[in-house]
């Protein structure tokens, strides 16, 4: 059987940055030798669509396995990447139209069964975690309906069978890294690290807005720090791999977990540097300088709300003051730090906007002297099938019901919606006087919420009331 692996694109054509396909990876070192196989990374060749052609003809596999790590790239896009998979499948069909193809990746398993009646050239689905399942996907004889968490098609349905067990963290597989070759993504990134590490899978927080406990599970599943380090240390010793990013949802929880594995990068004394996303409230001053010697190189907040209306709604379990405190700590120790808010959330007027203004403020002068704030990332909530927030904008009727959520939908109700703006705006303004090492901006009228500015003009009005 011949085998043909591919990531699909999932990044705006033209990007410098680049991300290693870990799922992919980790399912081709699975692939035994009797199988004739190719891999093929799309996002990284000039023209992707070029590069299939000359796969599928060239090769001429018997199954295509399509990964799709991502539906949209966030960030306030109204940008949609299922396009990538409706044409890749499309071009399977026509060049190889006796091949089988397979379909998975995070993004897949969120409209699995909507993606099989999208693409009705996808012959079976993978929904969740691949590396118990592809195997048997890939074996000489094939029967799905013994087969857990895959959706496959029976006559005219989609049958969907129930997910199996979850792996083991000991247990994923290596990296394929002679398919996969790390140097290829590492020397094209110029700013953020091309190379994940999984520290655990799993989340317990149940934030409003997010999917990750049902992506990964509801329990943290935690990889022995000799393991992560282990890989760290052979993909800097053998590819030269520098700068890593944990691809943890939050990678400093548990306290004792993430301690360990810092305790273990100390104790080998690599000359590598990572990053990931942190957890406001537990982060100490111990940790942050354990972390440090580690070769931690940048934060990431996703702090998510910038009023305390916005953190319970969201169920983030912080307060404000977490929020200062954490910026207070990466500012005493001049770490890199980028922080990630949602704005104009539902339920919130103008007092809480006033609040996130405010509080917004302090945020920009706590790193003001350090001139360590490195970006503050502005979104809106991007609602997903059965997250809690999705479903609370459903209750209340400020959601129909039938929306169509494959395609980017974000809360944005129009009467703040230029709040994002101004905010950026600001922050942008902060960042350039730091870098020219100049005072901080300082007067309200300057970022844009002086006595012409609108949000100004409309509080005035509401107090004139």
């Amino acid at each position: 059987m011949k085998l043909l692996m591919v990531q699909v694109p999932t990044s705006h054509l033209g990007a410098q940055e680049k991300v290693y396909p870990l799922g992919l990876s980790r399912l081709s070192s699975l692939v035994p030798e009797e199988i004739e196989k190719q891999v093929l990374d799309m996002n990284i060749g000039m023209d992707p669509w070029v590069d299939l052609k000359r796969s599928l003809e060239g090769f001429v596999p018997d199954v295509v396995a399509l990964s799709f790590r991502n539906l949209d790239p966030l960030a306030g896009h109204q940008a949609s990447y299922l396009s990538s998979l409706k044409t890749a499948a499309i071009l399977v069909k026509r060049l190889v139209p006796k091949a089988r193809i397979l379909a998975g990746g995070p993004a897949f398993s969120l409209f699995g069964k909507r993606l099989m009646a999208e693409v009705p050239q996808i012959d079976i689905g993978l929904a969740g975690e691949g590396e118990l399942i592809f195997p048997l996907l890939i074996a000489p004889t094939l029967d799905p309906d013994k087969i857990p968490g895959i959706l496959w098609r029976h006559k005219t349905s989609v049958v969907s069978n129930p997910l199996g067990p979850k792996i083991s963290m000991d247990k994923i597989p290596p990296m394929d890294v002679k398919g996969f070759c790390p140097n290829t993504y590492a020397k094209a990134n110029t700013y953020v690290a091309a190379m994940g590490i999984e520290g655990k899978r799993g989340c317990d927080l149940w934030c409003g807005y997010c999917l990750y406990p049902f992506l990964g599970g509801t329990c943290m599943r935690l990889r022995s720090p000799k393991k992560i380090v282990d890989e760290m240390e052979g993909l800097n010793k053998e590819f030269g791999i520098q700068l890593f990013h944990f691809t943890d949802s939050v990678v400093n929880r548990p306290a004792d977990h993430f301690e360990q594995v810092c305790q273990e990068l100390v104790r080998r004394r690599l000359t590598l540097s990572w990053t990931g996303f942190f957890r406001e409230d537990s982060l100490t001053q111990k940790n942050l300088t354990l972390a440090l010697n580690a070769g931690l190189a940048a934060i990431y907040f996703s702090g998510d709300a910038l009023t305390q209306h916005g953190l319970s709604l969201l169920n983030k379990r912080l307060t404000s003051e977490d929020i200062l405190a954490a910026s207070r700590l990466t500012a005493e120790h001049k770490i890199l730090t980028m922080c990630h808010f949602l704005v104009n959330l539902p339920g919130e007027g103008e007092k809480e906007i006033q609040e996130a203004s405010e509080m917004l403020d302090q945020i920009l002068e706590i790193h003001s002297p350090a001139g360590n704030l490195g970006a503050v990332i502005f979104n809106h909530v991007r609602l997903y099938p059965n997250a809690p927030m999705t479903n609370r904008l459903i209750r209340s009727g400020d959601l129909d019901p039938d929306t169509d959520l494959l395609y980017p939908v974000y809360h944005n109700p129009v009467k703040f919606n230029h709040i994002l703006h101004e905010f950026e705006s600001r922050c942008h303004g902060a960042g350039v006087f730091s870098r020219l090492e100049l005072p901080s901006i300082g007067s309200k009228e300057a970022h844009g919420f002086g006595p012409h500015s609108h949000m100004n003009n409309t509080l005035t009005k509401k107090a004139a009331k």
